[in-house]
């Protein structure tokens, strides 16, 4: 199965339960735990899901395209977004 095909079927377990931890993820989509997890990690890069901990959940539709724009509108800012925590880049130097 593609990568691709993994996280989509890990993205529709997450979407059906409000949270849901890495565990029961492993269960209910039959993969090895480092294999939900690369899929974990993709889905939370492209702004899919958040994750706390082992605690996943869901992203609607308004959060991923807020933060779709945020990151698109800060790329040039001096201030940028980290976890969650807004930070001021240093001078002559990246985040």
């Amino acid at each position: 199965m593609r990568a691709e095909d993994r996280d989509w079927q890990i993205y529709h377990i997450i979407a059906d339960k409000s949270e849901i931890n890495v565990d029961e993820i492993c269960k209910m989509s039959g993969r090895e735990e480092h294999i939900a997890k690369e899929s974990l990690d993709r889905l939370e890069k492209y702004h899919l899901i958040s994750r706390k901990g082992e605690t996943c959940s869901s992203k609607s539709i308004q959060e991923i395209l807020i933060t779709a724009e945020m990151k698109q509108a800060m790329k040039d800012s001096p201030i940028y977004m980290e976890d969650g925590v807004i930070k001021v880049r240093k001078e002559g130097g990246d985040e």
